[in-house]
């Protein structure tokens, strides 16, 4: 089960395996309150931090909570987890047969982790239950194979928002070229009294780029932050398959942010600038306000 806008996934798990499947670090009392508990869970560190899921579901440990998204399915926060797997840092873990119970699907399950004696066996073992007779179709795969698949898909949808980002910023290039071409314009007389006191066209064509490249930075500062800020406040994960991708934002990829704003500001800047400098300056003088 999963919900949207702050991304919410809730997992049916046998409780008492639990930990032979999944290495994760729990409080001995909060382990022992979500096993007595029919409708106990147990949050994600993420997701019990996540300050955009707590804006809709309120939650604190020992007490029930209600989420509106999922029928109002009533929980009891029985604590938090660390796992030892960061994808598994934003789930919600409950009890297999309540989950089916409250859904009207007992002895249902999507989805089925089978624990193998060696690591090398569990290709074998895939395809063993892949070829089983049952009266659904069955596919079954390695974690290690869906962790990859997953990121494959993940770095299909880079790939695609890429793409988009390049036409976001060609509008966005167009845009601060026309408004840089506007605003001078709208001074040529200025321009011209500069051309008169003596300021040369590189100067001025200078000044003109200048300022683009001031408005430009500012903005790719000011956007940079606001990223910054929204993904350190909601912890925004996103969901591949069946796991989920913390989305975090690097000094690297920031600063290359700004650099490609500074890149757009000089280049929306440097065609109104070279246009204004080689405008006679009788011509720019005679312009009215």
């Amino acid at each position: 089960m999963s919900s949207g806008g702050g991304l919410v996934k809730i997992v049916g798990i046998e409780k008492e395996r639990l930990r032979e499947f999944l290495e994760i670090d729990v409080d001995p009392g909060v382990w022992s309150e979500f096993l007595a508990r029919r409708n106990g869970a147990l949050l994600g560190i993420d997701i019990a931090n996540d300050e955009d899921i707590n804006d809709r579901y309120v939650w604190s440990q020992g007490r029930e909570f209600v989420m509106a998204d999922f029928g109002d399915l009533s929980l009891y926060m029985a604590g938090t987890f660390t796992p030892r797997d960061p994808t598994l840092r934003s789930v919600i873990v409950v009890g297999d047969v309540f989950l089916q119970e409250v859904d009207d699907r007992r002895g249902i399950a999507n989805q089925l982790i089978v624990s193998v004696r060696h690591h090398d066996d569990g290709e074998r073992v895939a395809a063993a239950i892949a070829a089983l007779d049952a009266p659904v179709k069955l596919h079954a795969e390695t974690m290690q194979a869906a962790f990859d698949q997953a990121v494959e898909d993940l770095d299909e949808m880079l790939r695609y928002a890429g793409h988009v980002i390049l036409v976001v910023g060609l509008v966005i290039f167009v845009g601060l070229a026309n408004t840089t071409s506007m605003s001078v314009r709208d001074r040529r007389r200025e321009v011209g009294v500069l051309r008169a006191l003596g300021f040369t066209r590189s100067r001025i064509t200078a000044l003109i780029a200048g300022e683009s490249l001031l408005l430009a930075l500012l903005g790719g500062l000011i956007g940079c932050i606001a990223a910054w800020g929204a993904l350190h406040a909601t912890s925004l994960s996103v969901s591949v398959g069946s796991y989920a991708f913390p989305v975090t934002v690097a000094i690297s990829l920031a600063l290359a942010a700004v650099a490609a704003a500074a890149l757009v500001g000089v280049a929306g800047g440097l065609p109104a600038g070279i246009g204004a400098s080689r405008r006679p300056i009788v011509e720019s003088l005679r312009s009215a306000d």
